[in-house]
């Protein structure tokens, strides 16, 4: 790669695996300056690659820094709960421990978070998420992550016959998670005239081909043949088998973290393990996908 073809040549980013199966953490960059056509691409491959990436040393950059960091990977698509964004910039959304619902109670956000891919509501969901850490607790609060695709490879056979070919249905938020849900998400949901959107309990990798389990348990209202309490235990089960400790990395954020997760090949979790009395704010990008199939 040419120097001179960027303000900041890819030679100076480190990219350091985590684990075997998931995660890496790249230094040597400041995502303030204009990144060029090569270095993108190595970024882009190194989060397919390891599943999450984690790129370290960005505390400086600005919203507008941020979403240009973002529209490297693609185009960016609006976070469907509207209530929490950064002022004036409505594809940057706020995870917040902090926050209140409409009614002025703590907003649940990932109060009983479960394992998940994001958006698998919408037709075309997010192929990666990103995270950009803005406020962290002194301890805990860590994002994880499950390489679902290396997970699905060590299934028994008569579980990927049972998987393969099945579908969920998929709403705002599942009858079985109402009564525990923010409020206001379950209020959209009961006002919502659109039908389920049906996708694959396993879905293909459009880039590497490989196949990976996929769902939101708490958007899944039923996986075919299954009645919907059913489905919520068979995808507990399904949980159970494939975030096996060798396959997950929780990362724990250093402010300035941006973390950027592939959600063809994976699940993801909030943490509830640290001091709710101490600030944890997250900002949101979502990257629009393909359909599943």
């Amino acid at each position: 790669m040419s120097a001179a073809a960027s303000t900041f040549p890819a030679q100076y980013i480190k990219v350091t695996k985590v684990k075997e199966h998931i995660g890496a953490i790249v230094t040597g960059i400041d995502l303030a300056q204009p990144i060029d056509a090569a270095t993108r691409k190595e970024l882009y491959d190194a989060v397919v690659d390891n599943v999450v990436l984690v790129i370290r040393g960005q505390a400086q950059i600005t919203p507008a820094q941020l979403q240009a960091a973002g529209e490297m990977f693609g185009e960016l698509m609006e976070d469907q709960n509207r209530r929490y964004l950064v002022d004036g910039f409505p594809l940057i959304s706020v995870l917040d421990n902090r926050h209140k619902d409409s009614k002025g109670q703590p907003a649940k956000l990932g109060a009983n978070a479960t394992w998940h891919t994001d958006h698998t509501n919408q037709e075309l969901p997010p192929k990666f998420t990103m995270l950009y850490a803005v406020a962290v607790p002194d301890k805990g609060g860590a994002t994880s992550v499950c390489n679902a695709r290396a997970a699905y490879e060590t299934l028994p056979d008569d579980i990927k016959l049972k998987i393969d070919g099945a579908m969920t249905e998929n709403t705002l938020i599942s009858s079985a998670r109402m009564k525990t849900a923010n409020p206001d998400v379950v209020k959209a949901q009961l006002e919502a005239k659109k039908p389920p959107t049906v996708h694959p309990l396993v879905r293909t990798h459009p880039e590497t081909g490989t196949k990976a389990v996929w769902f939101h348990k708490s958007k899944t209202e039923t996986v075919t043949g299954l009645s919907p309490e059913e489905t919520q235990d068979f995808l507990q089960d399904l949980t159970d088998r494939i975030t096996q400790p060798r396959f997950c990395y929780a990362h724990e954020y250093q402010a300035g973290d941006l973390l950027i997760i592939d959600d063809r090949a994976s699940l993801h979790k909030a943490p509830s393990d640290y001091d709710q009395n101490q600030h944890r704010r997250l900002y949101r990008l979502l990257v629009r996908g393909d359909r599943p199939y």
